[in-house]
């Protein structure tokens, strides 16, 4: 926390700033500390909740279904109190520096590097460096995943892209609008397992990329192996992998789309094929 924080006063800067903002989610400088202001859900991307939603109803796996849209307050709301239930669990995640009715104000994790990079981005820089270097990075996302599911938390949104290194290298998430575990009743070890593919998801395409799907694919298995992880855990994920078998028949290039690229990578991540 910034030094001047207990003479800031975040609650007139949002009384003052909210009702001049028009857009969901703006970030500011303010008094030498860079905040974000929401006022507003932001609206769901169609596409994607249209593919989630086409590929959770072929593979007959409701825990994959996108969550059900939600009014601007009730959202909003939803966030802040998620926000505030995982910082109470010691998970890095914006601090809620003031709230009102229709908005509220959270701190950036990246403290004084406002331009700092997410966890995906990093992982992606890093490709030059070669797989090591990946994977290192890689599995420092699954540890941030251990955290926060070793407290029976579901993060919903844990892609690669909403993650970010805090100045004192701990990953904190970003971004946790979606509770699905609350919205589709899932059990909690589904609501984890949907964690670990919507990150293997995010990733997986970078590291078939780099040529380090082999060693990935170690390192996944052994991290589903912990005996933290539970049996509840294994075969949640383990009955999305054979669910999804299908996926294997996509093209393994982008010709129908980055996403469906993305789909068949996260596939041959968790699954070795037969004809590899």
């Amino acid at each position: 926390m910034p030094e001047h924080a207990r003479t800031v006063d975040y609650a007139a800067f949002l009384a003052r700033q909210a009702p001049l903002q028009s857009v969901p989610l703006a970030a500011y400088e303010w008094q030498g500390e860079r905040v974000w202001l929401r006022r507003g859900a932001y609206g769901h991307r169609g596409l994607r909740r249209r593919l989630l939603g086409l590929i959770a109803r072929a593979a007959r796996l409701p825990m994959l279904r996108p969550s059900p849209p939600a009014d601007a307050r009730t959202a909003m709301a939803n966030e802040r109190a998620r926000l505030q239930a995982f910082s109470a669990r010691g998970i890095r995640v914006p601090r809620v520096l003031a709230s009102a009715d229709d908005a509220f104000l959270m701190s950036d994790l990246r403290g004084s590097r406002p331009g700092a990079p997410s966890l995906h981005q990093e992982i992606e820089a890093a490709m030059p460096a070669g797989s090591g270097a990946m994977l290192t990075l890689w599995q420092q996302g699954l540890r941030a995943l251990d955290t926060a599911h070793a407290q029976g938390l579901c993060v919903g949104r844990a892609f690669a892209h909403a993650m970010v290194r805090c100045p004192d290298g701990v990953i904190g998430f970003t971004d946790l609008r979606d509770d699905p575990a609350a919205a589709l009743a899932l059990a909690p070890a589904q609501g984890q397992a949907r964690d670990a593919l919507a990150y293997l998801f995010s990733t997986a395409g970078l590291l078939h990329l780099a040529g380090a799907r082999d060693p990935a694919r170690a390192l996944w298995a052994q991290w589903l192996a912990q005996p933290v992880r539970g049996d509840a855990f294994r075969a949640a994920v383990q009955q999305a992998a054979t669910r999804l078998a299908w996926l294997r028949y996509l093209p393994p290039d982008q010709r129908w789309g980055h996403a469906a690229w993305q789909l068949r990578a996260a596939y041959e991540q968790a699954t070795k094929l037969q004809y590899e």
